[in-house]
Protein backbone atom coordinates (compact mmCIF):
# COMPACT_ATOMS: atom_id res chain seq x y z
CA UNK A 1 0.00 0.00 0.00
CA UNK A 2 2.81 2.37 0.92
CA UNK A 3 4.58 1.74 -2.43
CA UNK A 4 1.31 2.40 -4.25
CA UNK A 5 0.85 5.76 -2.49
CA UNK A 6 4.40 6.82 -3.17
CA UNK A 7 4.05 5.86 -6.84
CA UNK A 8 0.76 7.73 -7.09
CA UNK A 9 2.28 10.86 -5.56
CA UNK A 10 5.25 10.71 -7.92
CA UNK A 11 2.93 10.37 -10.91
CA UNK A 12 0.82 13.32 -9.77
CA UNK A 13 3.99 15.38 -9.33
CA UNK A 14 5.13 14.50 -12.84
CA UNK A 15 1.75 15.28 -14.36
CA UNK A 16 1.46 18.67 -12.70
CA UNK A 17 5.04 19.83 -13.26
CA UNK A 18 5.61 22.28 -16.12
CA UNK A 19 7.17 20.79 -19.23
CA UNK A 20 10.93 20.94 -19.03
CA UNK A 21 12.83 22.50 -21.86
CA UNK A 22 15.15 20.24 -23.77
CA UNK A 23 18.81 21.14 -23.43
CA UNK A 24 20.13 22.62 -26.64
CA UNK A 25 22.87 19.99 -26.73
CA UNK A 26 20.23 17.31 -27.39
CA UNK A 27 18.88 19.11 -30.46
CA UNK A 28 20.06 18.58 -34.06
CA UNK A 29 22.90 20.85 -35.18
CA UNK A 30 20.75 22.89 -37.62
CA UNK A 31 18.22 23.70 -34.90
CA UNK A 32 21.00 24.62 -32.44
CA UNK A 33 22.46 27.02 -35.03
CA UNK A 34 19.04 28.60 -35.62
CA UNK A 35 18.51 29.00 -31.87
CA UNK A 36 21.92 30.69 -31.57
CA UNK A 37 20.92 33.21 -34.28
CA UNK A 38 17.60 33.85 -32.58
CA UNK A 39 19.35 34.27 -29.21
CA UNK A 40 21.61 36.86 -30.84
CA UNK A 41 18.54 38.75 -32.14
CA UNK A 42 17.01 38.67 -28.66
CA UNK A 43 20.28 40.02 -27.22
CA UNK A 44 20.44 43.03 -29.59
CA UNK A 45 20.75 46.43 -27.87
CA UNK A 46 17.36 47.80 -26.84
CA UNK A 47 15.54 44.47 -27.11
CA UNK A 48 13.64 43.45 -23.97
CA UNK A 49 12.82 39.74 -23.70
CA UNK A 50 9.79 38.18 -22.01
CA UNK A 51 8.28 34.72 -21.90
CA UNK A 52 4.55 34.09 -21.84
CA UNK A 53 2.88 36.03 -18.98
CA UNK A 54 6.12 37.85 -18.06
CA UNK A 55 6.41 41.63 -18.21
CA UNK A 56 8.72 43.34 -20.68
CA UNK A 57 9.52 46.75 -19.19
CA UNK A 58 10.48 48.99 -22.13
CA UNK A 59 11.01 52.03 -19.92
CA UNK A 60 9.05 55.21 -19.21
CA UNK A 61 6.04 53.20 -18.03
CA UNK A 62 5.70 51.13 -21.21
CA UNK A 63 5.15 47.56 -20.02
CA UNK A 64 4.08 44.75 -22.35
CA UNK A 65 3.11 41.21 -21.31
CA UNK A 66 2.69 38.37 -23.84
CA UNK A 67 -0.60 36.57 -23.16
CA UNK A 68 -1.14 34.07 -25.98
CA UNK A 69 0.13 33.10 -29.40
CA UNK A 70 -2.91 33.55 -31.62
CA UNK A 71 -1.21 32.17 -34.73
CA UNK A 72 2.22 30.81 -35.55
CA UNK A 73 2.06 29.98 -39.22
CA UNK A 74 5.70 30.86 -39.93
CA UNK A 75 7.13 28.64 -42.63
CA UNK A 76 9.44 26.03 -41.09
CA UNK A 77 13.12 26.63 -41.85
CA UNK A 78 13.43 23.24 -43.56
CA UNK A 79 10.34 23.48 -45.75
CA UNK A 80 9.28 25.21 -48.96
CA UNK A 81 6.24 27.38 -48.48
CA UNK A 82 4.13 29.50 -50.79
CA UNK A 83 3.59 31.99 -47.95
CA UNK A 84 6.15 32.98 -45.32
CA UNK A 85 3.47 32.92 -42.62
CA UNK A 86 3.34 35.09 -39.54
CA UNK A 87 3.30 35.09 -35.76
CA UNK A 88 0.33 36.87 -34.15
CA UNK A 89 0.59 37.55 -30.45
CA UNK A 90 -2.00 38.79 -27.97
CA UNK A 91 -0.37 41.13 -25.44
CA UNK A 92 -1.44 43.21 -22.47
CA UNK A 93 -0.13 46.76 -22.55
CA UNK A 94 -0.11 48.38 -19.13
CA UNK A 95 -2.61 51.24 -18.99
CA UNK A 96 -3.97 50.40 -22.47
CA UNK A 97 -5.38 46.87 -22.35
CA UNK A 98 -5.07 43.89 -24.64
CA UNK A 99 -3.97 44.14 -28.24
CA UNK A 100 -2.91 41.78 -31.01
CA UNK A 101 0.49 42.42 -32.59
CA UNK A 102 2.35 40.73 -35.44
CA UNK A 103 6.06 39.90 -35.57
CA UNK A 104 7.96 42.39 -37.72
CA UNK A 105 5.01 44.66 -38.51
CA UNK A 106 4.60 48.37 -37.84
CA UNK A 107 5.07 49.78 -34.38
CA UNK A 108 2.20 49.81 -31.92
CA UNK A 109 1.47 53.34 -30.72
CA UNK A 110 0.62 53.82 -27.03
CA UNK A 111 0.36 56.88 -24.76
CA UNK A 112 3.76 55.84 -23.29
CA UNK A 113 5.48 55.43 -26.67
CA UNK A 114 5.67 53.02 -29.57
CA UNK A 115 7.07 49.49 -29.64
CA UNK A 116 7.44 46.49 -31.94
CA UNK A 117 7.71 42.74 -31.64
CA UNK A 118 11.12 42.28 -33.31
CA UNK A 119 12.22 38.72 -32.48
CA UNK A 120 10.81 35.36 -31.42
CA UNK A 121 12.49 32.15 -30.38
CA UNK A 122 12.30 29.29 -31.09
CA UNK A 123 11.89 29.24 -34.83
CA UNK A 124 9.65 26.90 -36.74
CA UNK A 125 11.08 23.53 -37.78
CA UNK A 126 9.34 20.43 -39.08
CA UNK A 127 11.79 18.09 -37.38
CA UNK A 128 11.74 19.06 -33.71
CA UNK A 129 12.59 15.97 -31.66
CA UNK A 130 9.61 14.53 -29.79
CA UNK A 131 9.02 16.50 -26.60
CA UNK A 132 11.81 19.00 -27.31
CA UNK A 133 9.75 22.10 -28.13
CA UNK A 134 11.09 25.08 -26.22
CA UNK A 135 8.98 27.78 -24.59
CA UNK A 136 8.48 30.95 -26.61
CA UNK A 137 10.61 34.00 -25.85
CA UNK A 138 9.54 37.33 -27.34
CA UNK A 139 11.76 40.33 -28.06
CA UNK A 140 10.18 43.79 -27.87
CA UNK A 141 11.84 47.07 -28.79
CA UNK A 142 10.85 50.71 -28.58
CA UNK A 143 10.24 52.18 -32.02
Amino acid sequence: MRAFLISALLLVGCASAPAAEAPAANLPQHIREDLAQRDAALAEPGVVVARMNENANLGDGLVVRPLAVVEDSRCPQNARCVWAGRLRLNVAIEGVGEREIILGEEAVQTPRGAFQLVAVSPGPWTDWPEGARLAYRFGFKRA
